[in-house]
């Protein structure tokens, strides 16, 4: 159910033009935060938004479950500022609509720098939760290169050892490897066994995987593959989300070479522009291996992030 008026993928000429300039005001270094990350992830988050006043909003669910709640992130700001009292308007009218639907009114991933905004917009009406799983993980670039450091040893010698063994090719990632693509993680999924909500999650993302493939060619993309005997084993793709950021949305590669997702991550790091300093490779979604794997990398800082309810609030416009 949209509650919004405009969805991504039918979004006009004028309206990516509007959407592009919220999007190129905001600061925050999170995933989610970009044109193209809400475009990729639109079929598997129903993801659809609207200009409140001086604030874009974007509202979306998990389209693979029929219970899941509909949500908005923090709403976007066009020149970069925020008015407490213009803010607390905004939101309020599109709570309103939430009330019409009868749907819980929910606001997600606000970063930890704009939680005191939020409290002026609603004094003593908001509750602010953290959820650690939401935090991404923010990593230094030249240390995901060069992999210095007694913490980031075994890492190290991963790579060695994948260096020393093989012969590969370096590549970036093109949409004539969409099916290369398909056939690798195709195989990624056959290795292991997964539960139906890992399966559900894994349908999500080669969803978007298929769908950043037709915009590979954007100028903030930014992609590596690797070949070994002339077969795709890993690819990475991401995209520079701010003057000093990038994020990199994809990393798959065969666990069956040792050291080869070391070698993809190094590659997708190297192809970033020098002025990039971080490299943001999201969330872990309270997946325990995916948790240690992340943190084993040893981050320079977590993007944090909180979830907002609106207490004893009533929409009055």
């Amino acid at each position: 159910m949209n509650i919004l008026c405009h969805c991504f993928d039918s979004a006009a000429d004028e309206d990516k033009e509007i959407l592009g300039k919220f999007f190129a005001s905001c600061d925050y270094h999170g995933a989610g935060y970009t044109y193209l990350a809400n475009l990729i992830w639109k079929d598997s988050y129903c993801i659809c938004w609207e200009q409140f006043g001086d604030y874009l909003i974007i509202a979306g669910s998990d389209c693979m479950r029929a219970d899941s709640d509909i949500v908005i992130s923090m709403p976007l700001t066009a020149d970069g500022r925020y008015d407490p009292q213009r803010l607390r308007e905004s939101i309020l009218a599109c709570k309103a609509r939430f009330d019409d639907a009868g749907v819980p009114f929910v606001i997600t991933r606000i970063p930890e720098h704009l939680k005191s905004v939020m409290r002026d917009a609603f004094p003593g009406g908001i509750e602010l939760v953290h959820d650690r799983d939401d935090d991404e993980y923010v990593y230094l670039k030249e240390k995901l290169i060069e992999l210095s450091g007694r913490a980031l040893h075994k890492k190290k010698n991963h790579l060695n050892f994948f260096l020393r063994t093989y012969e590969y090719e370096v590549k970036p990632v093109t949409s004539d490897m969409r099916k290369d693509i398909e056939a690798l993680t195709a195989r990624i999924k056959e290795a292991k066994e997964y539960d139906p909500e890992e399966t559900d999650s894994l349908e999500s993302e080669y969803k978007a995987i298929d769908a950043i493939i037709d915009h590979l060619e954007d100028e903030k993309v930014y992609s590596a593959a690797i070949f070994i005997k002339g077969r795709l084993e890993a690819f990475a793709i991401g995209e520079r989300s701010s003057d000093d950021t990038a994020i990199e949305h994809f990393e798959k590669a065969n666990d069956d070479y040792r050291g080869l997702y070391q070698l993809v991550c190094r590659e997708f790091c190297k192809v970033l522009p020098q002025e990039v300093i971080y490299v943001n490779r999201e969330e872990d979604m309270g997946l325990e291996n995916l948790r240690q794997a992340k943190e084993a990398l040893k981050p320079d800082h977590m993007e944090v992030k909180y979830t907002a309810r609106l207490t004893g609030v009533t929409v009055q416009l």
